[in-house]
C-alpha cells in the first residue's frame, strides 16, 4: 500500500514539475523573424547578409538602404520589416534547421 502512495505521489510530481516548465518555456515556442531568418539561411546555404540583398531586390530597395538596413540589424538585432516577410514567404517548416537537427523533440533540453 505505501508502494502505491509513493508511486502515485511521484507521478503527480512528475505532472507539476512537467506543468511547470511547459509554462516556463512556452515563450521559445515563438520563433519570430529573427530565428525564422537565421533558420532560412541555415536551410538554403546562405548567409545572413545574401537574405537582406534577396530581399532588398524584391522590394526594389537601393543597396545603400539594404546596407544601412543590415548594419543596424547587426548593432540592434532589429529585423526589417521587408525582410521579415521575405523569411516568412520563403520559410518553410520542413527545413533542415540546426534547431531541428540538434533537438528533434522541438525544445532544447537545458533543464
Amino acid at each position: 500500500m505505501i508502494n502505491a502512495a509513493i508511486f502515485i505521489g511521484l507521478a503527480l510530481a512528475y505532472a507539476i514539475v512537467k506543468i511547470l516548465l511547459e509554462k516556463r518555456l512556452a515563450p521559445l515556442d515563438d520563433v519570430g523573424d529573427g530565428r525564422r531568418l537565421s533558420d532560412l539561411a541555415f536551410a538554403s546555404g546562405r548567409s545572413v547578409y545574401d537574405i537582406f540583398h534577396a530581399a532588398g531586390a524584391a522590394w526594389n530597395f537601393s543597396r545603400e538602404k539594404v546596407e544601412d538596413d543590415f548594419k543596424r540589424y547587426l548593432q540592434r538585432d532589429e529585423v526589417p520589416h521587408y525582410v521579415g516577410t521575405y523569411a516568412r514567404r520563403h520559410w518553410q517548416t520542413d527545413d533542415r534547421t540546426y534547431q531541428a537537427l540538434l533537438f528533434s523533440g522541438g525544445r532544447p533540453p537545458y533543464l
